[in-house]
């Protein structure tokens, strides 16, 4: 079993934070992973991805030319990443701000409105935690309860107050999900 996951969006969606928690979830889950981030020399507002592998097995690259999974957190990167999802693979984004894009019937499409659901429960800069919570559900690779423990451990000191907050979010993107 190996899943091959690339995560995109812009700088300060939290692309690299929900990459590095599917990674950790995995690795909390007795998976191999990798973890490999990718962002513009701009940063905030520029364009942000990551690709993570999960597997049962040795991981020979962190290469992902055909994902298994895209997570879409605008537009820009939806189209970019979209065509190269494998046949039979998923796309998982965020309907707040993915739109007008192609849906392809070769694949599994699942749009949440996770900024404007993150935006009414906490602020926008949440969604990739209701991402998070959705991934969980929609690609069925580990628990929930993975994605928590994984929150808790790396979540840095001085946001420590926002794991509550944020654990909340994130069963409400599965609840979405799973509903």
């Amino acid at each position: 079993m190996e899943n091959r996951i690339i995560i995109a969006g812009s700088g300060g969606q939290g692309v690299l934070f929900l990459g590095k928690l599917i990674a950790y979830a995995g690795m909390l889950n007795g998976m191999e992973v990798t973890f490999f981030p990718s962002y513009g020399a701009e940063m905030r507002g520029g364009t942000a991805n990551c690709t993570v592998i999960l597997s049962d097995a040795l991981i020979g690259s962190p290469v992902i030319n055909n994902p298994d999974i895209l997570i879409a957190l605008n537009t820009a990167s939806c189209g970019r990443f979209n065509s190269r999802i494998k046949i039979g693979g998923m796309l998982l984004y965020d309907s707040s701000l993915v739109h007008n894009i192609l849906l392809r019937p070769d694949i599994r499409n699942t749009g949440i409105p996770a900024s404007q659901t993150a935006a009414s429960m906490s602020g926008p800069r949440s969604a990739n935690m209701f991402i998070a919570g959705a991934f969980a559900a929609f690609a069925g690779l580990f628990s929930v309860d993975y994605i928590i423990n994984a929150l808790i451990e790396i979540t840095p000191e001085h946001r420590k107050d926002t794991i509550k907050m944020n654990t909340d979010i994130l069963k409400r993107g599965f609840d979405a999900i799973k509903d």
